[in-house]
């Protein structure tokens, strides 16, 4: 009876540490999010740590709007743009997904939305594009949803690049603000291409001006901030002329021509 009870207690201590062993090298496997692997596999160890990360990644929602506030000529316009998560590419990264919604005031036509949509969805050096959409939606969470980098309200100075792709300012020195809209999809390298956005105080809204830039790339004003800069770059040469505005178009009053293997600039 004494070594059966002894046998008894050996088997039971020897499964309790059985036990502990295998609780001590197990492996856990990560929930999948839209077939979109989010982790491999952690130790226990980790498992407390690991876990609450991915818990607050699934309540990241597949779709959330940052608003691009603008304020013109004293009023305020809010561009919505909505993001949303793409579907699983063989593995790689989730991108975010930029989406125009209009806004119900009218004061921009359809065509601005495109334009920035489709710039949006072009440019490089954002987050959007950058990052997969989990880091997407932390950055603009942190910004409580706002996108004030989008946004410049001065004159883009030739050979300054300190602006961004929507602009603010009078453009025509008519004394309301107009908007420059940065149009990557008919750009080129170094050839960068806007669209004008006239203000019309009759109608209360801005007026699209096709043909203002006559189809050339837009370098910004020079140095004075009076003419505008127009041309078109290529890699041995870039010609240059500066405007001026008379009755809503641009009257070219002098030119030049910049040489990559010359240090010498126009203007």
């Amino acid at each position: 009876m004494k070594n059966y009870i002894l046998i008894l207690i050996l088997l039971i201590s020897c499964a309790r540490n059985q036990s502990k062993r295998t609780s001590d090298k197990e492996d856990i496997n990560i929930a999948k999010i839209d077939s979109t692997e989010i982790g491999g596999k952690i130790s226990a160890s980790s498992k407390k740590q690991s876990m609450q990360k991915y818990v607050d990644t699934l309540s990241i929602p597949l779709q959330y709007v940052v608003t691009i506030p603008l304020k013109v000529n004293k009023k305020k316009m809010d561009i919505r743009l909505r993001l949303s998560k793409s579907e699983d590419l063989a593995g790689r990264k989730n991108y975010t997904i930029p989406e125009i919604q209009e806004d119900t005031n009218g004061f921009l036509p359809k065509s601005a939305y495109e334009c920035i949509e489709g710039t949006v969805e072009l440019q490089h050096w954002q987050v959007i594009n950058k990052s997969s959409y989990y880091d997407t939606y932390d950055y603009y969470k942190d910004k409580d949803f706002k996108e004030n980098d989008f946004v410049s309200k001065k004159k883009m100075i030739f050979r300054n690049e300190d602006y961004n792709f929507i602009s603010v300012t009078d453009v025509d020195n008519d004394g309301y603000e107009d908007l420059l809209i940065l149009d990557l999809a008919s750009s080129m390298r170094d050839n960068d291409m806007y669209q004008f956005y006239k203000w019309s105080e009759k109608e209360n809204r801005f007026i699209f001006m096709p043909d203002f830039f006559d189809k050339a790339p837009f370098y910004g004003w020079d140095k004075t901030g009076k003419y505008l800069i127009t041309g078109v770059s290529d890699t041995r040469e870039r010609k240059l002329f500066k405007n001026k505005i008379v009755g809503d178009k641009l009257k070219t009053i002098d030119q030049c021509t910049e040489y990559a293997v010359s240090d010498k600039f126009c203007w």
